[in-house]
């Protein structure tokens, strides 16, 4: 099964990055602005981009250095995936490890979720740094024109 994966080193806190995961105000500063429920463990989250839709995320790990989603509402291709982030110390900073685990296929969808997902992270990067995030829907834009 094909899997996204992605990484940014930063010398942002674990716990500052573990908070931009698990709380609510966190998670909208990067990824959506519309983001509700429940980020605590077996809770789930709702993460919705305008008329595009969105996803149901069943959280299924909170630990200091990780965090674990199932995704349980959204596109056929993203049910039952998982999204991991993972905080590795690095010497003088912190990794942040991506992945986007159990994709069924390669498909369009696929790079352009990848794509995307790039553009998230660093926007979680600029939020940890900098104070300033681009979540949806001021994020970058990949659509080609007619799309």
């Amino acid at each position: 099964m094909p899997n996204i994966c992605l990484t940014f080193g930063t010398k942002t806190p674990a716990s500052d990055i573990c908070a931009a995961l698990t709380t609510l105000e966190g998670l909208a500063s990067w990824w959506t602005r519309d983001t509700a429920g429940d980020p605590k463990q077996d809770g789930t989250v709702t993460f919705t981009f305008g008329s595009n839709g969105g996803f149901d995320m069943r959280v299924i790990k909170v630990a200091p250095r990780q965090v674990h989603w199932e995704c349980i509402k959204g596109p056929e291709d993203w049910i039952g995936t998982r999204i991991e982030f993972e905080i590795q110390e690095e010497g003088s900073h912190n990794q942040l490890m991506f992945r986007h685990a159990g994709w069924k296929s390669e498909n369009p969808f696929f790079h352009h979720c990848s794509t995307k997902w790039a553009t998230f992270l660093l926007s979680l990067r600029d939020q940890l740094e900098k104070g300033e995030g681009r979540p949806f829907p001021d994020d970058i834009k990949i659509e080609a024109s007619g799309m």
